[in-house]
């Protein structure tokens, strides 16, 4: 059976303690998905991360909201979609990037992952979301293995339906990010 095709990245574990919310400037020109993986932008807010770019990663959205902190997609939001379209101001729930912490993500598609990929590192392709189902298109970018660091992968997530091949879902954990020894402390 075909692995399930499900882009975006997500943590293990949700802990309150390792989650914060930021400010999404509307100087953002990229639509912001839940399961994107955010960069640093300008006066402290974040933005949907450009492939290839590490030091500057901070996290994964795990929610979004409007300026008045509102769910997306909610009756009484003022974002009325499920995701944030390009140079509109709201807030987004970041699980950090901190050292340690597993997220899953998948294979970019079309690429086939095999076991002896464990310990390698890759990038980030940042693949544009769906529209209609608000999913993220962020996936781990294989033609940059072991070339470009930013995640390591630490192995297949053990579920059934989930072999290697197109599509598998990994563990990784962010190789590069701000809060790493080569993050960098200032906005871009």
């Amino acid at each position: 059976m075909a692995n399930v095709d499900r882009t975006g990245f997500q943590p293990v574990e949700n802990n309150p303690s390792e989650e914060l919310k930021f400010t999404v400037d509307a100087s953002s020109s990229t639509a912001m998905f839940v399961g994107d993986v955010v960069d640093v932008n300008a006066a402290g807010s974040v933005r949907p991360a450009a492939g290839s770019a590490p030091t500057q990663s901070v996290g994964v959205c795990i929610a979004l909201y409007d300026s008045n902190g509102v769910p997306v997609g909610h009756p009484n939001s003022t974002v009325s979609t499920k995701y944030l379209t390009a140079s509109v101001a709201g807030q987004a729930l970041v699980a950090l990037a901190k050292p340690g912490k597993r997220f899953v993500a998948q294979s970019q598609t079309g690429k086939t992952p095999a076991a002896a990929d464990v310990f390698a590192t890759t990038d980030l392709t940042n693949g544009s979301g769906n529209t209609t189902t608000a999913v993220s298109g962020h996936e781990l970018k294989y033609s940059t293995l072991n070339t470009e660091g930013q995640f390591l992968i630490l192995g297949k997530v053990e579920e059934p339906g989930n072999s290697y091949g197109v599509n598998v879902d990994l563990y990784v954990s962010f190789n590069e990010s701000i809060f790493g020894p080569n993050g960098k402390s200032t906005g871009v």
